[in-house]
């Protein structure tokens, strides 16, 4: 039927793809969110910013401006916290994905609830995780900004994070749809696991009397 038909494929279909897809990139970013929280101290005392010539250091202060090489600790601890966070989010992302499996064997919109808010939440999360990372880099004068292996490492999973946030949009709307069918379709009835099972109106004893 018309109605069971999301972008060229059937609805059911769609969401499968839709799921297996958030796994793989949700995966991605629990990984390149979970490197930097671990190891980003370790970089910062390892990897040293090369020293700034006199030459470079006169032309910055007659155009007025400061020569940053190194990150303060404000910015320091943002990407610290904000890795954490991003972390915590992935990781309850992940558990909304295996809830939404189980909608594939019962069928109920229920399971497809906290899926559809993490989602939700992704898009601040995305913007969130990108916006800390940006400004790490940003700190650093322009000359600097990846002169370390950190930060060359976080400038990739600035790219992953973004692509992640376009891509978050389109998997809201394939699991609206599929929410909106289970609804429709299969709304009123209850999972197996969960049905209440009939009262007993006879026991064995009764057979002996």
């Amino acid at each position: 039927m018309a109605s069971e038909r999301f972008c060229g494929c059937n609805v059911v279909t769609a969401a499968g793809i839709a799921v297996s897809l958030q796994l793989i990139i949700d995966l991605l970013c629990l990984a390149s969110g979970g490197i930097i929280l671990d190891r980003y101290r370790t970089w910062e005392s390892y990897y040293t910013q090369p020293t700034p010539n006199a030459t470079e250091q006169a032309e910055y202060t007659a155009a007025g401006k400061t020569l940053t090489v190194q990150p303060n600790r404000w910015a320091m601890a943002w990407v610290e916290l904000g890795m954490a966070w991003y972390v915590a989010f992935c990781t309850f992302w992940l558990f909304s994905l295996l809830v939404i499996c189980l909608s594939f064997k019962y069928y109920r919109p229920v399971f497809v609830i906290p899926n559809f808010m993490a989602l939700l939440v992704g898009i601040f999360m995305h913007l969130f995780a990108f916006a800390v990372l940006l400004a790490r880099i940003l700190k650093v004068s322009k000359n600097y900004q990846t002169a370390s292996y950190q930060a060359v490492v976080i400038i990739y999973v600035l790219g992953l994070v973004l692509f992640t946030f376009f891509v978050n949009i389109l998997f809201i709307l394939f699991i609206a749809k599929y929410h909106s069918f289970l609804r429709s379709r299969y709304g009123h009835q209850v999972p197996k696991f969960v049905q209440s099972r009939p009262p007993r109106t006879s026991y064995p004893e009764d057979n002996n009397y």
